[in-house]
C-alpha cells in the first residue's frame, strides 16, 4: 500500500513539473513575440503525441514548430501589393488587390466590427479601388456619373479632390488622414497644404458616420474647410453613402461602398 502511494505522489509530481514547464516554456513564447515585428512575428504550433506505444521512454513528448500565421500572411500580401500613391491605380493593380483583399477579408477578426472600439483613431487612406475607365467614353460628366451612381467619393477622396483644385503654382498638397471619433461628426478627413511662402494650411471634411448593422455604416457629409473658408452644406444637399466594413484589426481597416469598391486604411503612427 505505502508502495502506491509514493508511485501515486511520484506521478503526481512529474505531472505538476511537467505542466509548470510547459506553462514557463508558453509564456516565454508569448514575451519573446513581444519584442517582435508583427509581420515576422510566428505562432507556435505545439502537437502532443497520442496515447499509441512508442519507441521513446517518455509519452509526454511536446513538438514545436514554426508556422507563419494565415492571418499575417493575409495582410502582408494586401500591403505589399499597395501602390505608391491614391491617384496611381493601375488595372493590374486593381486586379491584383482585389484578389489580396478577398482573401483577407475571409479571416476578418473582428465579428462586429461598426461596434468596435478599434474603428476610431487616426488612418492614413492607402487604397481606393475606384473603377477602371478603358469601358467609358470621354466625357466632362463621367466622374460626376460615378459618384452619384457608384456610392460616391469618401470625405477622404473628397477632401484631396478640393485641394487638388487649388492652384498647383501657389499650393502644395500634403498627405491625406482621416480621423474616426466617437463623438459627431466622427469623420474628419484633413489633407496638409503648403502655400506659397511657406505657410501651413489645411482642407478639412467633416462627415457623420451612423451605425446601421454589425457591418454597414452610414456617412454623411456634413461640412467642408478650405484653407481657412468654413462651408456648412445645407441639410438636402449632403450627400451620403452606404458602407461596409469587411475587414477590421489593430492595423489595418477594409470598407466597401454600397457597389463594392474597396478601400484600405492603415492606422497612423
Amino acid at each position: 500500500f505505502e508502495e502506491d502511494q509514493s508511485r501515486a505522489h511520484y506521478n503526481n509530481g512529474t505531472t505538476m513539473k511537467f505542466s509548470l514547464i510547459f506553462i514557463i516554456a508558453s509564456e516565454a513564447i508569448l514575451c519573446s513575440n513581444a519584442f517582435v515585428p508583427r509581420s515576422m512575428q510566428r505562432a507556435p504550433v505545439v502537437a502532443f503525441m497520442s496515447d499509441a506505444p512508442s519507441d521513446s521512454s517518455d509519452d509526454n513528448v511536446v513538438l514545436t514548430v514554426d508556422a507563419v500565421p494565415a492571418g499575417t500572411q493575409l495582410v502582408d500580401n494586401v500591403m505589399n501589393e499597395l501602390p505608391t500613391g491614391l491617384l496611381s491605380v493601375t488595372k493590374d493593380t486593381r486586379t491584383k488587390m482585389n484578389e489580396a483583399l478577398l482573401k483577407l477579408e475571409s479571416s476578418n477578426p473582428t465579428p462586429e466590427p461598426t461596434l468596435s472600439a478599434l474603428l476610431n483613431g487616426v488612418w492614413e487612406l492607402k487604397y481606393a479601388g475606384g473603377y477602371t475607365d478603358e469601358w467609358a467614353i470621354p466625357s466632362p460628366t463621367r466622374q460626376a456619373a460615378l459618384f452619384l451612381y457608384s456610392g460616391g467619393y469618401s470625405p477622404g477622396l473628397f477632401a484631396l479632390a478640393l485641394a487638388q483644385q487649388l492652384p498647383s503654382q501657389l499650393v502644395d498638397v500634403g498627405d491625406l488622414e482621416i480621423s474616426i471619433s466617437r463623438s459627431q461628426p466622427r469623420v474628419e478627413a484633413t489633407v496638409g497644404v503648403k502655400l506659397l511662402g511657406g505657410s501651413q494650411n489645411k482642407v478639412v471634411v467633416k462627415a457623420r458616420l451612423e451605425v446601421e448593422s454589425a457591418a454597414r455604416l452610414t456617412e454623411t457629409y456634413e461640412s467642408a474647410s478650405v484653407v481657412g473658408n468654413n462651408v456648412d452644406i445645407p441639410s438636402n444637399l449632403q450627400y451620403s453613402r452606404e458602407m461596409y466594413v469587411t475587414y477590421l484589426d489593430e492595423d489595418l481597416l477594409v470598407v466597401r461602398d454600397a457597389s463594392g469598391v474597396p478601400e484600405v486604411l492603415v492606422r497612423k503612427g
